[in-house]
């Protein structure tokens, strides 16, 4: 899967996630104690009937062709979602390069898995007296337990989607997976001495700056439920450490990844600026800024949105966000535009506006683009990615799968996630 920085995050749900901690607040006890895992309000702020279609025209699609029994986690066949399938003819599946073991019907995300639950979730919190799903809810949980029972990859969204499924669903255990994610966050990732959480597996050491800024936000956030004031304060180094480094100053949006050089400074390793980079880095600070009420996190995020739209990768003409802008060189890249760029985008937006309503156009125009432009309303369905203009991408010679109308569960998820979200309260 295409996930490059990360995936979603998700886009995770800000405002249920603030609704929780104001419901709940946080939780006291020794590291290993659990939240009461109670019952939310299923009262919505509004219904959007083309989105509610849309929703579960998707929902049959994936309940019908997503689930592949020959999925393999690690070396274990466990089930799990295809990668992708033909739109119009859903029986060809993993348009993928092989695993290890030659065979693409082996090959298995469960980060997907994890959005196509979500996805679950949110859809039964706001149709509660739809039951059409509840098999796929069951089937779903059961196999995201038991991929991410132990997950330790600095990909701070991850803690949010396993965090937020257990609270909608009222599951105890995805909720104790949410803990132990934050667990290695801090005792595996976050480095005191540079006050950041990164990838130190790596040499040098780098870092996704969407992942890790969504890493500090849900350090602050399981630090406060816990109580664990020493995973708030890395939180909150890991935030302001990387707001001090990795925005370019001449476009004010955030660089794709920084790498730590040999004398241990952040030097940018990918200049490119990369719309669900922006999305998933605005939704880390909007959260940051909801727990802690720093306002410079808001402000920040206030400032890169601003800078997104004026930066030339919003398509004044067609709509829609192009695939990026070439900081070091001064070139936007044109070529596609992303499914989870609009999608972790919408994310950001909804949940800045549900603080201080400053884009509520621009969060109109991009629902608007998903639904009636990235949607294939025809197969119900989302593509990873699309020409300029909505039409099918066809990738370049050794560079992709050639025509690409295949139908990706991560890009279906983290639709449905996105849209959903605008709905919830």
């Amino acid at each position: 899967m295409r996930h490059r920085r990360m995936l979603y995050i998700t886009s995770l749900c800000l405002l249920v996630v603030a609704l929780l901690l104001a419901a709940c607040g946080p939780f006291g006890g020794n590291p290993t104690s659990t939240p009461t895992v109670g019952n939310l309000s299923t009262r919505v702020v509004s219904t959007n009937p083309t989105i509610d279609q849309l929703v579960r025209n998707v929902l049959v699609n994936m309940q019908q062709h997503a689930w592949n029994p020959r999925a393999r986690t690690g070396n274990v066949v466990t089930g799990g979602l295809y990668i992708n399938w033909k739109m119009s003819e859903p029986s060809l599946t993993n348009a993928v390069r092989p695993g290890p073991d030659g065979n693409p019907q082996h090959n298995h995300d469960p980060q997907v898995d994890l959005f196509y639950l979500s996805a679950l979730a949110q859809y039964h919190q706001l149709h509660p007296q739809d039951h059409s799903f509840d098999s796929d809810i069951a089937q779903m949980t059961t196999v995201v337990l038991a991929e991410f029972g132990a997950y330790s990859v600095p990909k701070g969204w991850i803690y949010f989607y396993l965090l937020n499924d257990g609270l909608l669903l009222h599951n105890r255990d995805l909720v104790n997976e949410a803990h132990t994610t934050a667990v290695n966050f801090f005792d595996t990732w976050y480095v005191p001495s540079r006050g950041l959480v990164y990838d130190k597996s790596h040499s040098p050491g780098d870092y996704a700056v969407d992942h890790s800024l969504m890493c500090g936000a849900a350090l602050i956030d399981a630090g406060q439920r816990w109580n664990q004031p020493n995973w708030v304060k890395a939180g909150k180094n890991t935030i302001d450490h990387i707001l001090a480094v990795a925005i370019d100053p001449g476009y004010n949006l955030f660089y794709n990844s920084v790498v730590l050089n040999k004398d241990g400074k952040d030097v940018p390793q990918n200049y490119q600026a990369k719309p669900s980079t922006q999305g998933q880095a605005v939704d880390a600070l909007v959260t940051a800024y909801m727990l802690t009420h720093t306002t410079h996190y808001l402000d920040v995020a206030g400032q890169v949105l601003q800078s997104l739209f004026r930066s030339g990768l919003w398509d004044s003409a067609r709509g829609g966000l192009y695939f990026a802008i070439d900081m070091k060189q001064g070139l936007l890249l044109t070529d596609y535009k992303e499914t989870r760029s609009q999608t972790l985008v919408l994310l950001a937006l909804h949940h800045f506006n549900q603080v201080s309503a400053q884009f509520t156009q621009q969060e109109r125009q991009l629902t608007a683009v998903i639904t009636d432009h990235f949607y294939q309303a025809t197969y119900h369905g989302f593509f990873y990615r699309v020409k300029s203009d909505f039409q099918v991408y066809v990738s370049r010679p050794n560079a992709g799968i050639g025509v690409e109308d295949y139908f990706t569960t991560e890009a279906m998820g983290s639709a449905l996630d996105a849209l959903q979200a605008t709905e919830l309260p």
